[in-house]
């Protein structure tokens, strides 16, 4: 038990660590985007007074709506029921409208995917292959799970037609919001925290614009979040079919989007550290079926498409290249893509794995001897980078879908580049100051109390986000699920707030009618 009480305060002290430097970075600054939308974030100072009296107000707001549907003990879940299929309702309206007015098409690696998966349905496989133009499974067969996720949406509603992944992208959208509300059920310790979720969530704007982004961002993080879901049920009730259905969404999280290794990474480190902790082989039992299942699947996947098409798979540019591109400097924010993968891998070792690995082991010793000649670069460096990430509210979202196949209507179109644009964005800022503030708040609130390690499961994850982003490539969406893994510890730290304020303002109330 000393094990486990020992780890949940380290993760405790290193999230407020995380959080506060986050809470503060947003309450006196904010990453942007230019809407000509090149991809150089560039930071602009915020009026922290504002932010707060904002976000305070945000949080009276959210009071005011909870206090009426909590004002009848005995209709309290019949209303949060109520709430719920509101904001489910609302999710999928605004997501499939979004989908239709905002005309996105697939661009970049989406286009790459996508085109795969076309071919694959042709029986094309020379994606697969370096004798293609693009190359591009050859250098990412990382990228095997997504294309199959399309090509298996291709054969169900058409061949190329990714408006059909954007329409389930919607759905994947709400499967988000509603495994979120389970997630909250399990770690509020009272309906208030609840409604705070269903609020926080169906103000998630950053979620909803990315339903029109073809790619494995909104369908891994619906796996995810259903993972956790299901982790806590299964850790709170040890139904074996919450492990069943924990281990199915966690793989195919990480099939679609490899960084989504790092739940599973947190699920089974928290097995084991519970296995130790209480002795239990339950633990490592579950730990070791999640990874079983895991490989078996990845193994059943590359041994279908090498079966189908006839193709050995390549190992791909190795993984070290992205950490030597994430010590770089490019023509945006320090780690952000600067070509340096293709030009490494496919340009100068001319797809030998071992020399690139070689060059960017090199590369990196030369980062390294930089920025320990110059400390304060290196200081600088890394703070730009997290801020680049972590602090632009939008997480993209605009600027990873701006193109679009045809004309747009005024409304969407304003959203772009429009006056909607500059209220969105405002109003995106000053929610991520909140669900950042929500965040920091459920830590220092439950930081002595006596709490099962699985509750930190979403914070262990967001923690291994950060770790991660800071060693490998830099982008703002990648930060995307990681953001809205926040929402229930947001939901419970805010309510947790309300309710003691509450409760002082009353027992100040109470002593004056005495007097």
């Amino acid at each position: 038990m000393k094990l486990i009480k020992l780890t949940d305060r380290m993760i405790s002290i290193l999230g407020l660590a995380l959080f506060g430097a986050l809470l503060g970075f947003s309450l006196f600054s904010t990453v942007y985007f230019t809407t000509e939308y090149q991809e150089i974030p560039y930071a602009k100072g915020d009026i922290f007074l504002v932010v707060l009296a904002v976000c305070t107000l945000g949080l009276f707001c959210m009071d005011w709506i909870c206090r009426w549907v909590l004002k009848e003990e005995e209709r309290q879940e019949k209303r949060i029921r109520i709430l719920l299929g509101l904001v489910l309702f609302y999710t999928l309206c605004f997501c499939v409208l979004w989908a239709k007015g905002a005309c996105c098409i697939p661009v970049g690696d989406q286009a790459s995917v996508c085109t795969a998966a076309s071919g694959f349905r042709c029986g094309d496989y020379s994606m697969l292959t370096k004798d293609s133009y693009e190359k591009y499974l050859f250098i990412h067969p990382h990228q095997l799970g997504l294309t199959a996720l399309i090509e298996l949406i291709f054969a169900c509603f058409g061949n190329g037609n990714f408006q059909a992944f954007e329409y389930l992208n919607c759905l994947g959208a709400v499967l988000c919001v509603y495994s979120g509300y389970g997630i909250t059920r399990l770690l509020a310790k009272n309906k208030r925290g609840i409604v705070y979720y269903l609020l926080l969530a169906a103000c998630c704007f950053p979620l909803f614009f990315y339903v029109t982004f073809v790619y494995g961002e909104i369908p891994s993080l619906a796996y995810s979040l259903l993972a956790v879901w299901m982790f806590l049920e299964y850790q709170k009730r040890e139904k074996k079919w919450c492990l069943a259905a924990c281990c199915i969404a966690c793989t195919l999280a990480c099939l679609i989007r490899n960084n989504s290794l790092i739940l599973l990474i947190a699920f089974v480190g928290i097995w084991a550290i519970t296995g130790l902790g209480k002795r239990q082989w339950k633990a490592f039992a579950a730990a070791g079926l999640l990874v079983a299942v895991f490989l078996l699947s990845r193994f059943g996947l590359r041994s279908f498409y090498e079966e189908r098409s006839g193709v050995s798979l390549n190992e791909g540019a190795p993984m070290v290249l992205y950490v030597a591109m994430g010590m770089q400097k490019g023509e945006g924010a320090p780690g952000w893509s600067n070509g340096y993968i293709l030009h490494a891998y496919w340009g100068a070792s001319e797809f030998d794995g071992e020399r690139a690995s070689a060059m960017a082991l090199e590369d990196i010793r030369a980062s390294i001897s930089g920025f320990r000649a110059a400390p304060l670069y290196a200081a600088e460096f890394y703070r730009e980078k997290f801020t680049s990430q972590w602090n632009d509210p939008t997480y993209e979202c605009f600027a990873m879908t701006h193109i679009n196949g045809w004309e747009r209507c005024g409304i969407v179109n304003s959203m772009y580049v429009g006056k909607l644009h500059t209220v969105m964005t405002w109003f995106m800022n000053q929610y991520q100051s909140l669900i950042f503030m929500g965040v920091f708040l459920w830590m220092i609130f439950r930081y002595w109390r006596k709490k099962p390690l699985e509750e930190q499961v979403l914070l262990i994850t967001i923690f291994g986000g950060f770790l991660f982003h800071m060693l490998w490539e830099a982008k703002g969406r990648y930060i995307l699920p990681y953001f809205v893994m926040m929402l229930p510890m947001a939901a419970v730290g805010l309510a947790e707030l309300a309710e003691r304020a509450g409760i002082r303002i009353s027992q100040r109330s109470q002593r004056r009618k005495i007097k």
